[in-house]
């Protein structure tokens, strides 16, 4: 008998790698075939134009669900300033390509917030997941500082860059196990694995 596919609908390597830890470690879908777009090459990404994590992460499930008939699982993550409108918020990624990268967004960050030590912000990840007969929405998120200057080797994105709140690391400091239990998509598969029993 076939197993049912999922698919992990993100192109990001750093993601995948992610949620097959969470997956594992909270096991869901012990049942079914873990699949990943670099089996759909033809599919091209989704506009991403909504106005919140949630909103993104829904529009890719419901896209890659619609292009693959398989059942789905994207998210869609970034960051706030505390005490910002939204801001960078969703977009997030697209912040770090307009300044060349993520050094380039962190240097207009601290030029921008009059070169603070630290700006407090808050990482937000929101999963959505869409199969033929079921629709589910899960948030988490962390605490903690930006950092101006680049410290550790591990994770991407902005993890060289971000401290968690009661912690002295930042992720990219951490071992892998310790920041993938304290990251925002850690809260958000947590939240995913309560839902989908």
């Amino acid at each position: 008998m076939n197993k049912e596919k999922v698919l992990l609908a993100s192109s990001n390597q750093g993601k995948i790698t992610e949620f097959l830890f969470y997956i594992n470690y909270f096991k869901i879908f012990k049942d079914h075939e873990i699949v990943t777009l670099d089996n759909f090459p033809d599919i091209a990404d989704p506009e991403e134009d909504k106005l919140t994590f949630t909103g993104n992460a829904n529009s890719k499930s419901f896209y890659f669900y619609s292009k693959s008939n398989l059942t789905s699982l994207s998210d869609d993550s970034g960051f706030i300033i505390d005490g910002s409108e939204n801001f960078p918020g969703v977009k997030t990624a697209r912040y770090a390509k307009k300044y060349g990268g993520i050094t380039g967004a962190i240097k207009k960050l601290f030029q921008e917030y009059n070169e603070k030590e630290t700006i407090p912000i808050t990482f937000h990840c929101s999963l959505s997941y869409k199969s033929h007969d079921r629709e589910i929405s899960a948030t988490g998120s962390v605490k903690g500082n930006l950092i101006n200057t680049s410290a550790g080797d591990n994770g991407f994105g902005y993890d060289p860059y971000f401290i968690p709140i009661n912690n002295n690391k930042t992720f990219a400091e951490m071992e892998t196990e310790q920041k993938l239990l304290h990251s925002h998509r850690f809260y958000a598969f947590q939240d995913l694995a309560l839902k989908i029993i």
